[in-house]
């Protein structure tokens, strides 16, 4: 069955409206629950999350989705990988898990008619 062009642009308009939506409550979350840094490590901690807010709104507004989502790819990722390397179990993090997954989703699918950044 083919879906209409109309229906596969308002598809890619809510599911980046979720994903933006999500990273930027999480990024916000940590930033909010973390002194502030007075380390390097501390600076980086919050940089990262800061990366990950920014990317949201890049996503959300449809603008620069390419890196947008290649950074957050990385910032969800990276710690995901670096888990399953020191013995974290698969599925051990499922929300970071399944956020990873959407977001290579929604970099896959592109941005949509509905967007800043047409594709």
């Amino acid at each position: 069955m083919a879906v209409s062009k109309s229906r596969l642009d308002a598809s890619r308009f809510f599911l980046r409206l979720a994903i933006g939506g999500m990273a930027i409550l999480m990024g916000f979350e940590a930033i909010r629950h973390s002194a502030f840094p007075s380390t390097l490590s501390g600076a980086g901690h919050w940089g990262l999350h800061l990366a990950e807010m920014l990317c949201g709104v890049l996503i959300m507004i449809g603008l620069l989705m390419p890196i947008a989502s290649l950074v957050l790819t990385l910032v969800v990722g990276i710690p995901i990988v670096l888990g399953w390397m020191h013995g974290a179990p698969i599925l051990g993090n499922l929300h970071s898990l399944f956020l990873l997954l959407v977001v290579v989703a929604t970099a896959l699918g592109g941005a949509g008619q509905w967007a800043l950044g047409r594709d």
